[in-house]
Formats: structure tokens, C-alpha cells, sequence
């Protein structure tokens, strides 16, 4: 079964529940806290996330340091995609044995197994510390295989004028405007270990925006493959002008090597973990010289149920079926 076919499943059979007002299918989950709470009206926003050594990462040549710091931000990506702030995290690791099967001795450090998992802890607990979010507990295990690492972020949501507020996928308009930040394409050339959730900026976009940014997540399995899933969750299609795509200097650098377009790279290779949100057409304006970080206007949303890409000459073109997607062949 194919990840994308999983997950729909998964939300066919889920149960509602009236504590839970976003439930499967966003970046994170929202669940009303019981009237006892202070404020009574409180929201907690959710999230679990695994990193696996041989798909996030590779212990091989990858450092215990990088594989949790990815993890961590891995999560936190997710709490930008909301545009809510990281309260606390969870971290539950499987540990390879190490003499076990099949990943003999693949990324301990020369200090052993105990070295290696104190440097795992040490690396997740500065990434979180980053955005002022404490580890608070977790579970360690051993087994004969390669190493797990599982996140879970309990999220709190901004107050806007006097109302605290979460971001979804589920609210893009046709005439909205959709947006990426960042630049895209390349990230294995060793980005995808070494970024920055963008928690700060999600920030900075939800207080200049007000309700009038509509939805918005976070490309973590290219564009190619998340756009198709904003737009499903809004109920919407997408224009998407290829020009206007904001290509990676890695993209490029992979271009030269395998001979394949930079914008395909930019739509299809993943991890690049920058936001992507539908705004008002109208209040587009109130984006300029934000922050430092790029953003970049890269097409329409459309009443019309589909996705095309936009050629120099407008000419449309089918969406690409590309991107990361778990158990596709």
C-alpha cells in the first residue's frame, strides 16, 4: 500500500471525537482541553514524527548529532506549518545493538553504544533549546536494527487579537495567492540535515497576516507532492507558474551532475522543509521585506479542482507526479 493510499484510509476510519476539532490529516492534531483548563477555551496542538536511519538519514556517514538534530527539527517544521509555537517534546529513540544484525556497528561513535546515545540526547535537547522548547521526557530501547528516532511536540497557538489561532491546510480560497519561502530543490546535497524549522517566520507571516493567511504547511516531500495536498485538504486546484519557482543553488549543482531540469529538482526532491501558504490577494502587500528569509509568489489557487504548471508562454501542463512518497515504487 502506498503511503498516500494509507493515510486515506487511515481518515476514512478515525473516529470523531468532539474534544478534537482538527483531527488526522494536518500537520498536527488540535484537541480542546477540558473546561477546567485556564483558559477553558485552550487548544493543544499535536505531533509525532519518526526519523529512520537509511531513509532520514545515514549512520554510515552521518553523525549522531545530525540524525537527532534532524529529527527534532523534523517536528518542529511541523509546529511552523501551523504556525504555532513548540511547548515541549517527547523523543523516543530504538538504539541499534551494537554487534546486532543487520547494521553492525553502522554510526556508533568510537565511545561505544553509551557515547552514542548521549550524543543523540545532547544534540536533541540543543535543537529544541534553539526555539526555547524544553525536552521533557521519552523512552529508550535496544534493538538489532537500524536506529529509530521518534519526536512528539505538544504545540501552543498564538494569540491574535485576543484569539489564540492555528493555521491549516484546509482553508485556501480560489483567487488566493500562493506563496513558497526559501528556495527549493537539492537538499540532499546535504541540506535536508542542516536547516532551520521555520517557526519564527510562520510567526512574523501569521501576525502580518491575520486571518487573512488561509492555509499553509510545510514542503517536506517536494512541492510536487504537498501542493496536491493543501489543495485536497481546501478542496481546491492550483495554478503554479514554473518561472516563478525559487530554485536552490543545489538544484542547479544536481542539474549539472545528472542532466535533469533545476525546476524539476526545485518541485520533486523534497526535505526542503520551507513553507508553503495561500494569502488573500488582496493583503499580498503586507509580505514585503517581512524577514530575511525569501518569499516567493508562485501561482493562484483556482475554484477548479486541478493542478496545472504554467510554462513561460502560460502554456498548462499536467502536475508532475513526483515527490517523496513512503512505499511508491
Amino acid at each position: 500500500m502506498r503511503e498516500n493510499d494509507f493515510l486515506d484510509w487511515i481518515q476514512r476510519h478515525s473516529s470523531a471525537h468532539p474534544s478534537v476539532p482538527l483531527h488526522i490529516g494536518d500537520d498536527m492534531a488540535a484537541v480542546t482541553l477540558p473546561a477546567s483548563a485556564t483558559p477553558p477555551t485552550a487548544t493543544a496542538l499535536l505531533k509525532i514524527d519518526q526519523s529512520l536511519d537509511t531513509i532520514h538519514f545515514d549512520l554510515r556517514q552521518h553523525s549522531a548529532a545530525q540524525a537527532a538534530t534532524k529529527a527534532v527539527n523534523r517536528c518542529l517544521s511541523d509546529c511552523a506549518a501551523m504556525a504555532c509555537l513548540p511547548a515541549a517534546l517527547l523523543i523516543s529513540v530504538a538504539l541499534p545493538q551494537k554487534n546486532g544484525a543487520p547494521h553492525d556497528n553502522a554510526g556508533l561513535s568510537s565511545g561505544g553504544d553509551e557515547t552514542f546515545a548521549q550524543e543523540l540526547f545532547l544534540a536533541a535537547q540543543a535543537a529544541a533549546a534553539k526555539f526555547d522548547c524544553p525536552l521533557v521526557g521519552g523512552d529508550t530501547a535496544t534493538w538489532p536494527h537500524p536506529l529509530a528516532i521518534t519526536v512528539a511536540a505538544l504545540g501552543k497557538t498564538p494569540t491574535i487579537g485576543g484569539v489564540a489561532r492555528y493555521v491549516t491546510r484546509s482553508d485556501a480560497k480560489p483567487g488566493d495567492t500562493l506563496f513558497v519561502s526559501g528556495q527549493l530543490g537539492g537538499s540532499i546535497l546535504g541540506r535536508h540535515l542542516t536547516f532551520t524549522p521555520r517557526i519564527h517566520l510562520a510567526q512574523k507571516i501569521l501576525a502580518a497576516l491575520g486571518e487573512h493567511l488561509h492555509a499553509m504547511m510545510d514542503l517536506s516531500d517536494g512541492l510536487a507532492q504537498d501542493l496536491p495536498r493543501l489543495c485536497k485538504a481546501s478542496n481546491v486546484g492550483a495554478q503554479v507558474l514554473a518561472q516563478n519557482l525559487p530554485i536552490h543553488p543545489d538544484a542547479w549543482t544536481l542539474a549539472e551532475k545528472d542532466h535533469l531540469p533545476a525546476g524539476l529538482h526545485a518541485l520533486a526532491d523534497g526535505e526542503d522543509y520551507e513553507l508553503l501558504f495561500a494569502v488573500d490577494s488582496d493583503h499580498v502587500d503586507k509580505l514585503i521585506h517581512l524577514d530575511d528569509v525569501p518569499l516567493t509568489a508562485i501561482g493562484l489557487i483556482t475554484e477548479q479542482k486541478t493542478l496545472h504548471l504554467l510554462d513561460k508562454s502560460h502554456t498548462s501542463h499536467p502536475w508532475p507526479n513526483l515527490g517523496w512518497e513512503h512505499g511508491a515504487t
